[in-house]
């Protein structure tokens, strides 16, 4: 597998022909087994056959990852369960999270509650060593964005494993593109992709289909690598990545007239916040955070001033807790002190029991 392609082939003979240990992180849509109507592959196998072909994918992908490389795993409520126990029983992955994607506008149903979510599993080679950058997943929480504590951890917190902040595509969002069914938002990639690779490295989609996986590596500085059956998907894929740039880790950026995609990974820091522009831009201790978060995920140094004038500017996302700002006596230039008292049980004191003592032993 050369890097920066797209493949048209079957996934398992072309993991399984490639050189192993040389994949730095795998992201994984497959089929659900759910009856999906796909260009060139039947989503109808016996639920043993599917699970069984998923084990096989799935040690070609340990095969493939290097020692501190990880895998992600977008599956459905179907086979959530079996595909979790056999990457972690049958072929020796390490779970770290269970993610659940919750998004509204799920689809809708009759007899049972509507389903609004998606499972990602997230999987590394090695249970102690693999690749995990906190520092840009951070975000300011609520001891900065309600309380404005200065005890708060400086850079932010990282997020919960119920994602609800990165909303589903709509069939009219500017980002479809329109030829695949389960286009996957930017914005999801790009938290998995930061998280779990370095710039340069290689990041492999075996399901690529509309392609996101590639684009989103593409803009981030990783190699990718994509592949799929239908000669239609590879070439729509080919023409989107095509299209894409870089936007991370330049050498030279202008804050003032920021990539497009800085603007995008600050307005999701924005909707992770969960806060209107107004009572975040009036937060300084919040907006330090912003400031931090925006810095290490782009790459390129913000100040605070520079992340005020493009929220102001910008045309923010909708937040699904939009309110007022309730006024609270705030300290904003120091951390309120006090003293806590910490108060534990002693071990109680056992008396050494003798055989003796022991009911029954006369």
């Amino acid at each position: 597998m050369t890097p920066n392609t797209i493949i048209r082939g079957d996934c398992l003979k072309t993991m399984n022909e490639s050189k192993p240990g040389s994949i730095d992180l795998v992201f994984a849509d497959p089929p659900y087994n759910i009856g999906y109507v796909y260009d060139k592959y039947r989503d109808d196998r016996t639920d043993d056959d599917y699970v069984a072909w998923c084990t096989e994918w799935m040690r070609a992908i340990h095969r493939l990852l290097t020692p501190k490389g990880a895998f992600w795993l977008a599956i459905g409520d179907e086979f959530a369960a079996e595909l979790c126990v056999a990457a972690k029983r049958d072929v020796g992955f390490h779970l770290r999270n269970w993610v659940i994607w919750h998004y509204s506008f799920g689809q809708h149903m009759k007899r049972k509650f509507s389903r609004a979510h998606t499972h990602l599993l997230y999987f590394t080679r090695s249970d102690k060593d693999f690749t995990f950058r906190d520092l840009r997943l951070r975000f300011p929480s609520a001891r900065h964005t309600e309380y404005q504590d200065l005890r708060a951890n400086k850079d932010g917190r990282l997020p919960d494993d119920v994602w609800n902040d990165v909303p589903r595509l709509c069939g009219t969002f500017k980002e479809r593109e329109g030829y695949h069914g389960c286009q996957l938002p930017e914005a999801l990639l790009t938290r998995i992709i930061l998280a779990c690779s370095n710039p340069d490295e290689i990041v492999l989609d075996p399901f690529v289909g509309s392609g996101t996986t590639a684009v989103v590596a593409k803009k981030l500085g990783r190699r990718y690598i994509g592949i799929d059956m239908s000669a239609n998907y590879v070439k729509r894929v080919e023409q989107r990545v095509k299209a894409a740039r870089q936007e991370i880790n330049l050498p030279e950026v202008d804050p003032a007239h920021p990539p497009a995609m800085h603007r995008e990974i600050l307005y999701q820091i924005y909707r992770e916040t969960n806060v209107t522009r107004d009572n975040l831009l009036a937060n300084r201790v919040a907006m330090d955070v912003v400031a931090g978060s925006l810095s290490h995920r782009t790459g390129t140094e913000y100040t605070v001033a520079q992340v005020e004038t493009l929220l102001r500017d910008g045309t923010l996302p909708k937040l699904a807790n939009d309110r007022a700002f309730v006024a609270r006596n705030h300290v904003t230039d120091e951390g309120k002190k006090y003293v806590r008292t910490v108060q534990r049980m002693l071990p109680r004191k056992r008396k050494s029991r003798t055989v003796a003592d022991t009911p029954g032993s006369a």
